[in-house]
């Protein structure tokens, strides 16, 4: 729909809901719409009315365009903070490596000067696990 908008148009909705299920999805909706002439007004929600210009529609906005910033600058310090947390108690991010069964034969072939493209067809393994698996050796 947003596509197909002119200018002078006006996009009616019932309700807010209706176009977005986030803040931050409905003011990026109303900026297109405003951007190609176009206004957007809502039945329920009677403070969303960009047919005229009026200034208290706008505070509202950008109100709400603040609220939305604010909620992203939170969920992002809770991550942080989360994270910081998690370290300090000696907890890595990431899913844990999991020694593939066939690492042991992998080492023992590197061991005895196999190359790795042999490795590779012997082992059905990938290149880079098999790489993987020799540089974890050669750190040992």
């Amino acid at each position: 729909m947003l596509n197909e908008l002119k200018e002078n148009d006006i996009v009616i909705v019932a309700d807010l809901t209706r176009i977005s299920r986030s803040t931050k999805d409905l003011l990026e909706i109303v900026e297109k719409i405003k951007d190609k002439g176009a206004s957007i007004k809502s039945i329920k929600d009677t403070w969303l009315d960009t047919t005229t210009d009026n200034p208290y529609n706008s505070f509202l906005l950008t109100v709400m365009a603040g609220l939305s910033q604010l909620e992203r600058d939170l969920i992002s310090q809770r991550t942080k903070e989360g994270l910081a947390s998690a370290k300090a108690r000696g907890r890595e991010g990431g899913r844990p490596n999991k020694r593939n069964k066939k690492a042991d034969v992998v080492e023992l072939m590197l061991r005895e000067g196999y190359k790795i493209k042999d490795i590779v067809d012997k082992t059905g393994l990938g290149r880079t696990t098999i790489y993987r698996i020799k540089r974890d050796l050669e750190g040992r």
